[in-house]
């Protein structure tokens, strides 16, 4: 993601969030061509930033919030049809689409960043990677699956757990907004196929053949009826 990499740092940078089984985050630092330049012959430079961080359990999942709050989408690259006639035999560039703060902002932290292990969530405040929230999820189990989505014009972390529970965290402060007891993991395919989309839904195989679809949101509920 485009993100402060090390704590002096006056701009975001591309980088690659590197979460391990033993509750590690690095940052690495990568060293991009500019927009207009394919820059073919060079490979692309990869260096340790120096930043570590540390939460308790496996690393599960990461997300970059903006000052205000608002979740930051991955920088992507334009789909063009390569068959389109339309621009004749003109040459093509690529164009990364970038997501960065305003260079007009005074100096500061300008993001938020959200890393959710199998035990529990953190959030960091960078560049200056002041933990501004910690919670301890669960102690007695550990967390199957967890994404940070969109729900009623706002965001927050979902979580399903090896209990069967269900819990939503807001973001960035980490509040509990939600734990029921949805499903016990008796079948090893629900754990690796249970996954969270945006607007309070969830889905996962609940056999070879068929998909499962829920709602933890009272207003998608609504919507369904």
């Amino acid at each position: 993601m485009e993100s402060f990499a090390r704590k002096n740092d006056s701009a975001v940078s591309s980088c690659l969030w590197v979460g391990t089984g033993l509750g590690m985050v690095i940052i690495l630092s990568l060293n991009l061509p500019a927009s207009d330049d394919l820059r073919q012959s060079e490979p692309v430079m990869v260096s340790p930033s120096g930043t570590v961080l540390t939460l308790k359990g496996a690393v599960l999942t990461f997300a970059c919030l903006d000052c205000m709050g608002t979740l930051t989408h991955r920088p992507y690259e334009v789909w063009r049809d390569p068959h389109s006639a339309d621009d004749g035999d003109k040459t093509r560039k690529r164009k990364l689409v970038m997501h960065s703060p305003s260079s007009s902002q005074d100096m500061g932290d300008h993001q938020f960043a959200v890393i959710c292990s199998e035990k529990q969530a953190k959030v960091f405040s960078l560049p200056s990677q002041t933990c501004l929230y910690v919670h301890n999820i669960t102690e007695t189990s550990f967390l199957l699956r967890a994404d940070v989505v969109t729900l009623c014009n706002s965001v927050c972390l979902a979580c399903f757990c090896a209990n069967g529970h269900i819990m939503t965290l807001s973001l960035p402060s980490l509040r509990p907004l939600l734990d029921i007891n949805y499903l016990p993991v008796t079948d090893m395919r629900i754990a690796r196929t249970f996954c969270f989309t945006n607007e309070g839904q969830a889905l996962y195989l609940s056999s070879p053949t068929e998909i499962q679809r829920l709602t933890y949101s009272q207003e998608m509920c609504d919507n369904l009826q």
